[in-house]
């Protein structure tokens, strides 16, 4: 009972709390407790509507469907920033799952490309694009520094949390999927057009996804790159591959864009972009 009143305190701060939820706060609650009662009851899909005018197809076995509900705008600091940034151009979307980022930026670019190795959250995302006429392209692949074939973690439910199981060992169930480099395939697909956004979100995975992508940073220019930085990531190695590509790194605060040296909190998404377009964010 304790855990659960401490689990219970944390959703409902965080929701009170949250800068998108001001002038809400009170309805994004009430939404939370029916949300709940939802699932347990009924336990069929619900269609909400996003901030930007789309909808948003929120399953019950969904780790993500609850930020939809309970935020005006979930991971409101990113999603602004990139809304402020992105100008047409193409998304990649590595780890994708259901779609949830790209749904968010849909409107501010001209196409998108996901990647998302899990079945179920694939489709998901397929039919979150569907039911907004977009026309997302979804790979059900792996995206790292080689071709070939890996293990993927399967917990079900088109988890958020799967991982690209390569330097450890892990309980999870787990399939064998097709994995591929960022710049082998937009060279197959012949991509010539502008990336605007590179976002990724492998569960510790990113500085693979990171080394795939060389020419896209050398060459190509992609103009941002989101992705997470967890307690597991080797940011160093992150960080030189971007200092390589003559990229900046920073991090969102208060004051606006800061740029990463070391030492920083760890559980957040940070950013890059071409040194030439930093002192312009």
């Amino acid at each position: 009972m304790p855990n659960l009143l401490r689990r219970l305190f944390y959703v409902l701060r965080s929701i009170w709390c949250d800068p998108s939820n001001r002038g809400q706060r009170a309805k994004r609650i009430l939404i939370f407790v029916g949300w709940q009662l939802w699932k347990r009851i009924i336990n069929l899909p619900l269609i909400v509507g996003t901030d930007n005018g789309f909808r948003f197809i929120a399953y019950p076995n969904s780790d993500v469907a609850a930020g939809f509900l309970y935020y005006r705008v979930p991971g409101s600091q990113d999603i602004e920033f990139l809304r402020a940034h992105l100008n047409g151009g193409v998304l990649v979307d590595v780890g994708a799952n259901v779609g949830s980022v790209s749904l968010l930026v849909a409107d501010k670019v001209d196409r998108a490309i996901l990647f998302e190795p899990d079945p179920v959250a694939a489709a998901r995302a397929r039919e979150n694009a569907g039911i907004n006429q977009l026309p997302f392209e979804v790979h059900e692949l792996a995206v790292s520094d080689v071709q070939g074939t890996v293990e993927f973690e399967d917990a079900g439910g088109g988890s958020s949390c799967n991982r690209t199981v390569v330097g450890f060992e892990t309980n999870v169930p787990k399939r064998t999927v097709r994995r591929v480099s960022l710049d082998r395939f937009l060279d197959e697909q012949a991509i010539t057009s502008e990336i605007s956004l590179v976002k990724i979100d492998v569960e510790g995975h990113e500085n693979a996804v990171i080394r795939g992508m060389r020419r896209l940073l050398h060459a190509k220019r992609a103009r941002l790159v989101m992705f997470e930085y967890l307690q597991r990531t080797n940011l160093s190695e992150a960080l030189a591959a971007f200092e390589a590509a003559d990229y900046k790194t920073f991090e969102l605060t208060p004051a606006g864009p800061s740029e990463v040296q070391s030492g920083i909190r760890p559980l957040q998404n940070l950013f890059a972009c071409p040194s030439e377009i930093f002192p312009t964010l």
